[in-house]
């Protein structure tokens, strides 16, 4: 199953690398290597950016790197549908490992450069929910579109694991997931809890609003990062996630809340 069925695909500015990723699941198909190799590979590819990065060595190399992780990470989610073999398991760990990526990489821009800590910090948990606001529309848009369910719009409880997982391990990613992302999906949550736009059942997100906020997906951060780098202009990484992006999302959030808030009175107008 595709994550969304064609008459509600979106222009996706996050998911440049998808072409490839379909391109690389076909030529996989015959051999063994399966969803979660994938996912193993994107973060050893991703450690080997981060390397680079932090010793400030072959940067264009490690954009690079950036950008074929993003293809890697598309590819373990497009390997399981493409075997039919949906995975929790797989879903939790992908996100797991993208977080502490997503931090190593800033602190391996940030401590050269002698950014403090703290700003380092509060980059890397902005950049985050920047993520988590996109994730948080396109599973729900995935659910009201009746599209890819294996992640869930509630991840409180422990899934029912499917006949090819190891229920130990799918527990112990669970709770992990929880103690990562929990706090992140309450807030978000929270923001949009009543919104119309979010919350109905007959009329999926429009794409327009998904084009919009696919700029917070993690594939084109990790593309604003790649063009610092192979620019060598690192030190805007910074004000970029953490002013020009949360100003960005202030404005994107707010409008949403209101535009939902609006149709929700219009509707409740007509009863």
């Amino acid at each position: 199953m595709p994550k969304l069925p064609p008459e509600h695909k979106f222009w996706d500015l996050s998911d440049y690398a998808r072409p490839g990723a379909i391109w690389l699941v076909k030529r996989l198909l015959p051999t063994s290597i399966g969803a979660i190799t994938l996912t193993w590979l994107f973060t050893a590819v991703g450690l080997v950016s981060v390397l680079l990065i932090f010793n400030r060595y072959a940067l264009t190399l490690a954009g690079s790197l950036l950008i074929l992780k993003s293809l890697l990470d598309a590819a373990d989610g497009e390997m399981a549908r493409a075997r039919n073999r949906p995975s929790h398991t797989g879903r939790y760990l992908d996100s797991i490992n993208d977080l502490i990526l997503n931090g190593l990489v800033l602190f391996a821009i940030g401590i050269p450069l002698m950014i403090p800590v703290w700003k380092i910090a509060l980059t890397w948990i902005s950049f985050q929910l920047q993520g988590t606001i996109f994730n948080y529309f396109y599973v729900i848009k995935r659910h009201q579109a009746s599209g890819d369910k294996t992640s869930r719009i509630s991840e409180v409880t422990s899934p029912v694991p499917y006949p090819q997982e190891n229920p130990k391990v799918l527990f112990m990613l669970h709770k992990l997931y929880l103690i990562f992302y929990g706090w992140q999906d309450w807030i978000i949550d929270t923001m949009f809890k009543g919104n119309q736009i979010t919350n109905s059942r007959s009329r999926p997100i429009p794409n327009w609003i998904m084009s919009l906020i696919s700029i917070f997906g993690l594939g084109f951060q990790l593309l604003i990062i790649a063009i610092l780098l192979c620019t060598n202009t690192l030190e805007l990484t910074f004000p970029i996630f953490l002013i020009v992006y949360n100003i960005i999302a202030a404005l994107v959030v707010f409008s949403v809340l209101i535009l939902g808030s609006k149709k929700l009175q219009k509707r409740a107008a007509r009863l």
